[in-house]
């Protein structure tokens, strides 16, 4: 799918998570226990400097334009998208489970592994097949600029 330029990063990051959703799928699948903690401690070691970033950059430059609470929504013509509201509500709350599957994964309960790919999976698609066809239409040129800018931002850091 042809992605605007702004988005790009974020979308290359998704092809990303669905190879990381689908190999979760297949090793618990598997019951290879080896296979299992081998790639727990995998998701354990590059969770927090790739896949929390990503969700605090979707969180902090795209979800918080929708935020009900927020109010650069309630003065703005925001309103009326409703349904992207509802939507970054959801994948919020998706980036929230996830950080806890992670949490608990770092305890040491890999018994997650195949709820984290299969939430991990259902989610990027969300994004990419839902929201971002969304946002090139609902955002200004200058919104979509600040995404990108964000990307950059907390890649650098």
């Amino acid at each position: 799918m042809k992605r605007i330029e702004q988005l790009q990063p974020l979308s290359k990051e998704h092809h990303q998570s669905l190879v990381l959703a689908q190999k979760a799928i297949k090793v618990n699948k598997s019951g290879d226990m080896n296979l299992i903690s081998g790639l727990c401690q995998e998701i354990i070691n590059d969770y927090p400097a790739v896949w929390k970033v990503h969700f605090q950059i979707e969180e902090d430059s795209i979800f918080q334009l929708f935020d009900l609470d927020s109010e650069v929504t309630n003065n703005t013509s925001r309103q009326k998208d409703r349904g992207i509201t509802q939507l970054c509500e959801k994948l919020k709350q998706e980036h929230l489970t996830m950080n806890s599957y992670y949490e608990q994964m770092k305890s040491g309960d890999y018994t997650l592994l195949g709820k984290f790919g299969e939430l991990l999976k259902q989610h990027t698609r969300t994004e990419e097949r839902e929201l971002f066809p969304l946002l090139d239409t609902a955002l200004t040129s200058e919104e979509l600029d600040n995404v990108y800018q964000t990307s950059l931002k907390y890649r650098q850091t």
